[in-house]
Order: structure tokens, then sequence, then C-alpha cells
């Protein structure tokens, strides 16, 4: 049987630089520019064993929709979030009981309205 792991994402925003800078503040992520796409992408990498994932530019309507939401593990939720509003992004869902065995979830919207979710155990 074939397995269906995630393999990439990508996030589309306005501006490489703010975005570069929000996310590297907020989780830590590193940047590097595509050699095969040039200025117009970006390399994410979010850690060593994790899925990795690129920046592309907003070029067309259907890139301000979104139809998928990346949630991304961390220690605590609520000082998670506090750091995503100070960088500019904004609470959609604030830290929510998904069930005691599953932990609990939030969304934020980055500062291009991508939606963003959260995930902790506690």
């Amino acid at each position: 049987m074939t397995k269906h792991l995630i393999g990439w994402f990508e996030l589309y925003v306005n501006d490489f630089e703010k975005s570069k800078k929000f996310y590297s503040d907020l989780f830590g992520w590193k940047f590097n520019q595509s050699l095969s796409m040039g200025e117009s992408y970006w390399n994410i990498s979010t850690g060593e064993g994790s899925l990795s994932g690129g920046l592309m530019k907003k070029t067309i309507p259907q890139h301000s929709g979104q139809a998928v939401v990346l949630y991304v593990e961390t220690d605590d939720i609520e000082s998670t979030l506090n750091k995503a509003v100070s960088l500019g992004g904004k609470v959609e869902t604030g830290k929510t009981l998904i069930s005691e065995s599953a932990g609990y979830f939030a969304l934020f919207t980055d500062i291009d309205g991508n939606v963003v979710g959260l995930w902790a155990k506690s």
C-alpha cells in the first residue's frame, strides 16, 4: 500500500521579507532563496526531521483563498498566540480542547491572512 505522507507545504504571501521575519521570529523557521526559481520563491526549513515548504508570492486571485490549514506543534498555545499577535497576526480561535487524549488547538491568521493552526498536548 502506498503511503500518502505530506511532503511539502506552501504559504502564499504579499511581502517575502515581512513574512520571513514573522515566521522566523514566531517559530524559528529558516529561509533560503530557491536556486531554481530565483527571487519568486523561498524555501522554508522548519527543523530537522520536520516537514519543509516554501513561500510564494500572491499573484492570482486564487492565492487569497485557503483550503488547507497547517498545524504547528507548540509547548504553550497561549504564549505562541500572544507572540503571533505581537508580530502582526490575529487570533481566530483561541486555545480550545479537542479531547483529553488529543490535546488542544488554536487558529491564527498571519500577516498575509493565511490561517495557521497550533496544537499542544496540554
